[in-house]
């Protein structure tokens, strides 16, 4: 009976090895750049689970999905933590309370220290943001 038992536990290390190593690639401080000011930092620790906050994001689009820059100069808000993140491969998904809505995002790994964001089920078009770790 004891067989039985032990089986399962072996066959879950290689998954945790393996979320260890996910959760290396994105741990680390992330930012966004337009006209070389930093719109957008995302901050990543790896652990028993991953873990992160957004802050000073003010990201601002045109018609056309592309990054525009902002009209005024508002204060940044507080971080806020990241809600539900879960990783897929080289794909981060979560969660991020503006207000009362929870907006959804995903930021996938395209490079050593290199990443874009998508915010998913946005109201207007949103064009991957490019991230570099620093």
């Amino acid at each position: 009976m004891h067989r039985f038992v032990v089986l399962p536990l072996l066959a879950a290390l290689p998954l945790v090895a393996q979320d260890a190593d996910a959760q290396k690639k994105f741990a680390g401080t992330w930012e966004a750049k337009f006209k070389d000011k930093v719109i957008c930092t995302i901050k990543l620790k790896a652990g028993e689970k991953i873990s992160g906050q957004m802050e000073a994001c003010s990201i601002s689009v045109d018609s056309n999905g592309d990054l525009q820059e902002q009209e005024s100069n508002e204060p940044r808000d507080e971080p806020s933590p990241l809600l539900n993140p879960k990783i897929q491969g080289d794909i981060l998904t979560f969660e991020n309370k503006d207000d009362d809505d929870v907006v959804k995002f995903e930021m996938k790994l395209t490079g050593e220290g290199q990443a874009e964001l998508r915010i998913l089920e946005a109201p207007v078009r949103v064009k991957p943001i490019p991230f570099k770790r620093t």
